[in-house]
């Protein structure tokens, strides 16, 4: 996530001229061509998180990439537009001050993740926090910051299915959790009746992320309430906690 702010945003908008969802003289095809250049794919989905206009995705991309890379990315916008100034002369040369915010953010240190072992994501009134585990918060935060709630609730899905998979050679909770993978996942068989319910019940819940998983994965991007979109992530957090703990006696 950068650091460009808003009074440097609005005068990019202006210099670009994004107001009517174009940006500079850029066609749909251009515009692609421009960030694969970089190495950046700015038909991706996490771009399309306000529209799929070419100023729609750049306001994504302000906010979602670090400073070196969008401060790299203003300052070739800044010599296109440049250029364009010196075969039409104009009254305003928006190509100095465009310069000078991509100089501010290339020497401004990027914004680092917590790792933080506990990461509190909300709050009420009675101070109850819900912690996420940071394998999880860390992949799914940038995501978290534009309230795309949609394709943070996918990814933490993957990290889930990623992890039991480096477990127990399986991402399919049914193979997964066979009874021979219990001292994998869990350090030991279950002792009793009592924790082989335990077990069972944290194989039914990988289960349900599945199925969760599976319906982001075959539907289109949609708007998701916050508070039910934090109640998923605590549950994909509890699923990978839960066979993690054994990993770390």
């Amino acid at each position: 996530m950068s650091n460009l702010s808003p009074a440097d945003r609005e005068y990019l908008e202006n210099a670009l001229r994004m107001h009517n969802g174009y940006v500079h003289n850029f066609s749909d095809k251009t515009f692609s061509e421009f960030f694969n250049e970089f190495g950046i794919n700015i038909d991706d989905t996490k771009y399309l998180i306000n529209g799929t206009s070419k100023a729609n995705r750049m306001r994504a991309f302000w906010k979602l990439d670090d400073n070196n890379t969008v401060g790299t990315i203003i300052l070739e916008l800044a010599g296109l537009v440049r250029n364009e100034e010196l075969r039409y002369p104009r009254n305003v040369l928006f190509s100095p001050q465009m310069e000078k915010i991509a100089n501010k953010l290339l020497h401004m240190p990027n914004k680092t993740i917590t790792t933080k072992t506990e990461v509190p994501v909300v709050s009420s009134d009675k101070e109850l926090s819900i912690i996420i585990k940071p394998a999880i918060y860390n992949h799914v935060r940038k995501f978290l910051d534009v309230e795309d709630y949609f394709h943070a609730l996918e990814e933490s899905y993957k990290i889930v299915r990623k992890r039991l998979r480096d477990i127990t050679g399986s991402e399919r909770a049914t193979d997964a959790f066979a009874e021979k993978n219990f001292p994998i996942i869990f350090g030991h068989s279950p002792k009793d009746e009592v924790e082989r319910d335990f077990f069972s019940g944290i194989k039914f819940l990988h289960m349900a992320l599945q199925c969760f998983r599976n319906e982001k994965a075959h539907d289109l991007a949609k708007q998701i309430d916050k508070n039910i979109a934090i109640h998923y992530l605590a549950v994909a957090s509890l699923a990978y906690d839960l066979i993690t703990r054994a990993k770390k006696k």
